[in-house]
């Protein structure tokens, strides 16, 4: 994607290879730091994002090619937590913690543990919205085989394991730490007023509520008894912690509902019975804000039904203290039709005003068909939906279409930012499904417009037109059997390790010569030598990147799954935009609520405006004052180097004294900073602040409430998060 943009001092976005075993779909994910996520079969893969072509700290070139260069962390997620890691949560609360007898392991009746999982494999993750790791970033939250979600994020840093190695300035997620889980027999403490029986319960499917109105976040997820719970997330975390600490947490379920829908469940001996249930059943659409309160939606999957159940807060809401949630007792709508397992539902980042009403769009995958469908926020409510089979509601069958898209579920589905100068009957979407061979054109879909010229260059991402590559490769049938009829292994299943790896890259990445002694071979009979299986789409925050994670197999002989992982490629790439969308005014619409490292990603890789205080919007502002330096200015007059005590001049983000020592500048206040140890970095613009506790110790003539405006999380140039 280099070739996309001309801006210097910006890695090259590229796809790359990974050597994983993928076992779910929708196993790849985006903070909204554009932290990059991929579950697989045991462990999770972490890669972090740089913002400049990075430089050791001697000035010279560190090998870094591209963006997303190495792996950040790979950290296993199968292993069975202790309910006392939930102990702290208790006492924070004042509640007694439960004593009962711990078993840890799977089972339960739902599709994810009905067999047990003493792999404890991955099923899910899912990034929170920020605010709730260290430097106000998110955290990772895994869902694995025994029906436990696991709570992940970046424990406290001792000032020197946050940098990578090499001398590069950039941050890493040492140390990694579980804060806390629930499911399996992890219990949580319930909020003042909310009754319920603590049970071992077990989690099929979860998902964070986007960015929720005042202090935390929200958490949904549904166990085995198709109860859906909603949890209020908090947390406090102090920049003077001990290496490692997670932070204090409060976390209180505050809400219960039974997610069952109107259609009775059937034997599977029924001759109409098809098995049902997802892992990735629960979604959550923007809010709205009503008064002094907010409401949204969050939509369930239950057998061939879809409901919408309204959630709202109601403020104030003070931090660390329980927000008073309000579930209605019966669906606002819902939508019966068949649904295959997997099936999930993807919101429109927007509420529309149609009339006097509020909507919110949205698509529903099957998962092998999409429909898309509306939900009015103040429609009235006609009560919960009558009990009635899908005989009645004709959601027995699928509908008819192509029998080829009924066999290739929909893995990844995208619903992109929308255009308020091009409305659309229906959201803009684009999707992938698992299978991608030369037989089948429609793993990859979307309905945003052709771009102005179709012709003059390929239509989609590029990722599209990668994947198309791979699968129409051809060889001559002779040559692409030439490796098993040369080691004389036809008919034969037994082969070594070293030959199966040997064989599969002679047949992957073939460039054969046509010159070369290759006599008598019939070239007009050709086959296609690979096919593909899409596991994921994920677009980035901004929602100009899309990136999608595939594993790649050979279809000449016969491969096969180890633990040692198969040839897996994350590829990246933009959508097209048509002639007639205003694309500068929709990018500037969705990054508008957007972070400034997801802004600043979305300029560098998504077509998105500049971030200011970064590159020439830093050069260009560089004589505007921050506020805050007004109450400094006398002090930043005063101060003198440390080495020949002349006096220093200020230079933008350096200061100076006459004889050339050269000292960081302050971004908040203007000061130098005359030692190490006193400042942090930022991880985006590298500009550096003072610690609010150093400050203190500096000025103690000045207003503490002056010192107390400054953030100890954000950087006072661009706005972006510290390196931990």
């Amino acid at each position: 994607m280099a070739s996309e943009n001309n801006k210097n001092n910006i890695l090259p976005l590229e796809s790359f290879a990974l050597t994983a075993t993928p076992a779910s779909t929708h196993n790849i994910v985006w903070s909204p730091d554009a932290e990059l996520a991929i579950g697989c079969d045991d462990c999770v893969f972490l890669f972090i994002p740089e913002f400049s072509v990075p430089k050791s700290r001697e000035g010279g070139d560190t090998g870094v090619v591209r963006q997303y260069n190495d792996v950040a962390l790979r950290f296993p997620s199968v292993e069975h937590r202790s309910p006392e890691l939930n102990r702290p949560l208790f006492n924070l609360v004042g509640q007694e913690f439960p004593d009962f007898e711990y078993f840890p392991g799977g089972g339960g009746s739902s599709i994810v543990t009905g067999q047990g999982s003493s792999m404890n494999h991955l099923v899910a993750l899912e990034w929170s919205p920020c605010g709730l790791g260290r430097m106000g970033r998110s955290v990772l939250a895994v869902l694995t085989g025994a029906g436990t979600i696991t709570i992940y994020c970046e424990g406290a840093s001792d000032g020197m394991n946050s940098f990578k190695p090499r001398g590069r300035g950039a941050r890493t997620l040492r140390p990694w730490v579980a804060t806390w889980a629930v499911g399996a027999g992890l219990l949580l403490p319930v909020a003042k007023g909310h009754q319920v029986e603590y049970i071992k319960e077990y989690i099929t499917a979860f998902a964070w509520a986007r960015d929720v109105p005042g202090h935390g976040a929200l958490l949904a997820y549904v166990n085995d008894d198709n109860e859906v719970v909603v949890i209020s997330v908090q947390a406090r975390h102090d920049a003077n912690a001990t290496l490692g600490d997670c932070g204090t947490w409060r976390v209180e379920e505050v809400a219960r509902f039974v997610a069952e829908g109107p259609h009775p469940r059937i034997e599977p001996t029924d001759p109409d019975y098809s098995p049902s249930g997802s892992s990735f059943s629960l979604s959550w659409s923007p809010w709205l804000k009503k008064g002094k309160s907010k409401t949204c939606m969050i939509s369930y999957v239950a057998r061939d039904y879809v409901g919408f159940r309204q959630v709202t807060i109601h403020s104030p809401h003070k931090s660390m203290t329980t927000p008073n949630v309000e579930i209605d007792q019966a669906d606002s709508d819902g939508v019966c039709l068949y649904l295959a397992p997997d099936a999930f539902v993807v919101w429109e980042d927007l509420i529309w005003t149609i009339g006097q009403s509020k909507v919110c769009r949205g698509i529903i995958a099957t998962p092998t068909q999409v429909k898309a469908f509306q939900v009015a926020f103040d429609s009235p409510q006609s009560g919960e939906v009558g009990r009635h089979t899908t005989y009645e509601c004709g959601a027995t069958y699928p509908d008819l279409g192509d029998d080829g898209l009924a066999q290739n579920p929909i893995t990844g589905l995208v619903v992109h930012p929308p255009s308020l100068s091009q409305t659309t009957a229906t959201p803009s979407y684009s999707l992938v499904r698992l299978s991608a061979t030369h037989e089948n054109d429609a793993w990859y879909q979307t309905n945003l417009p052709l771009p102005p010229n179709p012709e003059d260059g390929t239509v989609g991402p590029r990722w599209a037109t990668e994947i198309n590559q791979i699968v129409e490769h051809q060889l001559p049938r002779a040559m692409a059997y030439r490796h098993i009829v040369d080691d004389g292994s036809i008919g034969s299943e037994v082969a070594s390790d070293e030959d199966e790896e040997t064989d599969d890259e002679s047949v992957e990445g073939s460039e054969y010569d046509p010159d070369e002694n290759f006599a008598g071979v019939d070239t007009e009979d050709q086959i296609h030598i690979n096919r593909v299986r899409i596991w994921g789409m994920a677009a980035s925050p901004g929602g100009g990147v899309t990136a999608v994670f595939i594993s790649q197999y050979s279809t000449v002989c016969h491969g096969r799954d180890t633990y040692a992982g198969v040839k897996c490629r994350v590829l990246f790439g933009r959508p097209d935009h048509s002639a007639g969308r205003n694309h500068e005014a929709d990018t500037a619409l969705a990054v508008k609520k957007l972070s400034t490292e997801a802004r600043m990603w979305e300029w560098m890789y998504g077509g998105g405006p500049p971030v200011p205080g970064i590159g020439l919007s830093a050069i260009r502002s560089i004589d505007k004052r921050n506020p805050s330096k007004d109450h400094f200015e006398l002090l930043v007059r005063r101060q003198a180097c440390s080495f020949c005590e002349l006096p220093l001049k200020p230079m933008g983000k350096l200061s100076r004294c006459d004889r050339g020592h050269l000292f960081a500048t302050c971004a908040n206040t203007g000061l130098p900073i005359l030692s190490p140890g006193l400042s942090r970095t930022c991880s985006v613009c590298g500009s550096k602040c003072l610690n609010r506790e150093s400050l203190a110790v500096m000025t103690p003539e000045l207003d503490k409430t002056i010192i107390g405006k400054i953030s100890d999380e954000l950087c006072g140039s661009c706005g972006g998060k510290f390196i931990n």
